[in-house]
Order: C-alpha cells, then sequence, then structure tokens
C-alpha cells in the first residue's frame, strides 16, 4: 500500500523542505518509486530535484501543483528528475500556488481526488508543506496517509507545535480518518543551548510518544547537499559522515514508524 507522507509545520525554516529531498533520494536508492509533491509556493524542493547535478538552474514541464486544485485534472504529466523520482512541481515563488489560498475550503480536497488515480504507481509520495497553516496544508494532509514533524527548539517551538497538531487532528475529524501522526523530529539542534534544553524537555514531558529518538544537531554539510540537490551522504567530509548518519538514523525512523 502507497504511503503518503507529509513533511509539515506551519512555521519556516524547520527542515520540511531539506527532510523530504534527503527522503526522496534516500528511497530511490532503496529501490522504491517515489512521488514528490511540491505544496510550497516557494518551491525549493522542486529546485532542487529538477536541477541537473552541475546546472544552477532547474528547467521543469509537465503538471504544476497549483493545476492540481482545478476540479476536474485529467491527464496529469509528472516531471522525471535526473536522480530518478518522479515530480509534481512548483516554479520559485509561484504566484499561481500562492493564490490557492484564497479558494473555498472544500476545493481543498481537489488535488486528492485528481492524484490518487497515480498513487498506485508508487510506492512512497512525499509532499513538502508550505510553512503555514492554510488551504494548501489542509489540501496535502487531506490526501497523506502520515505526517512528519520537524521542529528546531525556539522559544516558541512548544506553542507551534500546538497549533500543528489541532490543525492535524481537525483534518483527521473531517477530511481524512485515516491519517496518522508519524511524530516530532527535532532538527538543528544545540546541545548546548539551554534554551533548546528546556524546549525539548518540555516536548518530552507533553508529548512523549510523539518525540523522535533520533535528531539532527546543527550540521552545515547537511545545508550544503540540500542546496546542491545531492545526498548529505555524497559529501566527502568529516562532518558530512557524522551529517549522514544523523540524517539516515531520522530517515530510518521515519519509514520503521510508517510501516
Amino acid at each position: 500500500m502507497t504511503k503518503i507522507i507529509s513533511f509539515a509545520n506551519q512555521k519556516g525554516g524547520v527542515g520540511k523542505s531539506t527532510l523530504c529531498i534527503q527522503m526522496a533520494f534516500y528511497l530511490m536508492e532503496r529501490g522504491h518509486r517515489v512521488l514528490v509533491i511540491d505544496m510550497d509556493g516557494q518551491g525549493n524542493t522542486s529546485s532542487r530535484l529538477a536541477r541537473r547535478e552541475g546546472e544552477d538552474e532547474a528547467e521543469y514541464y509537465g503538471t504544476k501543483t497549483s493545476e492540481l486544485f482545478a476540479p476536474k485534472l485529467k491527464n496529469i504529466k509528472v516531471m522525471h528528475c535526473p536522480y530518478g523520482m518522479d515530480l509534481i512541481h512548483t516554479p520559485k515563488n509561484d504566484p499561481d500556488l500562492f493564490e490557492m489560498e484564497a479558494i473555498p475550503l472544500d476545493q481543498a480536497i481537489n488535488p486528492r481526488r485528481n492524484v490518487f488515480p497515480l498513487f498506485p504507481n508508487y510506492d512512497y509520495v512525499l509532499l513538502d508543506c508550505p510553512p503555514s497553516l492554510g488551504r494548501k496544508l489542509v489540501a496535502a494532509l487531506a490526501m497523506s496517509t502520515h505526517v512528519a514533524c520537524p521542529v528546531q527548539l525556539s522559544g516558541f517551538a512548544v506553542d507551534g507545535v500546538e497549533g500543528l497538531l489541532n490543525t492535524i487532528i481537525s483534518v483527521k475529524n473531517t477530511l481524512n480518518p485515516s491519517i496518522e501522526i508519524l511524530g516530532i523530529i527535532i532538527n538543528n539542534m544545540n546541545s548546548r543551548s539551554m534554551t533548546h534544553l528546556k524546549a525539548l524537555k518540555q516536548l518530552q514531558a507533553e508529548i512523549p510518544d510523539l518525540i523522535f529518538k533520533h535528531g539532527i544537531a546543527s550540521r552545515a554539510p547537511l545545508d550544503n547537499a540540500t542546496n546542491l540537490g545531492i545526498p548529505v551522504w555524497k559529501i566527502r567530509s568529516g562532518a558530512a559522515s557524522e551529517a549522514a548518519r544523523e540524517v539516515k538514523a531520522v530517515l530510518n525512523e521515519i519509514l520503521l514508524r510508517a510501516n
């Protein structure tokens, strides 16, 4: 059965796109059939996955994510990325996708209706969600079987997690009763920061079953790999090997929880 995993948080800069991109690489290397749907109007995931290694700009073709919100969309054409995964793309800062926040709520389930026939062609469908609560996030959650929630341990981390979990529960109760919360992934952790340690302790006290066992520290090689559009384990350096170990541990835990 196809696993449809959303990477979601209503805040930006927490690692949604990074984890989605690295997961796509990881699953492809393990021989899975993968489709990525870029639900974020910034288009960062699309720009990395669609770009050929050594090139500065990505070239797109096929169906855009914004088109999925049409009432009836036929003949969806996915883009075949250089690394092997398929992609329904979003161009950089796509105004058409940003405008989807103004549609009626009942139209947010149109993407699920339109792409559902594609799902049997894939083992995994990965959705990079927008950094806000709104129609695009609802659309992603409405079609997902699972949702993973990366967070950074800022002073408002706990408040943000509460809002996100409430949104997921609302979608589960109204639009998608089968969705499961995989858990909270701590990203960009600074073990020397008292603020981070205090926020982590609070999260572990309030939602202990949802906190991932594995997390990711602040790792420059991971940012570099994602910007280059390559797996972090392809970067050859001592610091990169530690980043790759942490990332793979998190990705494995996502798959373990989803399966």
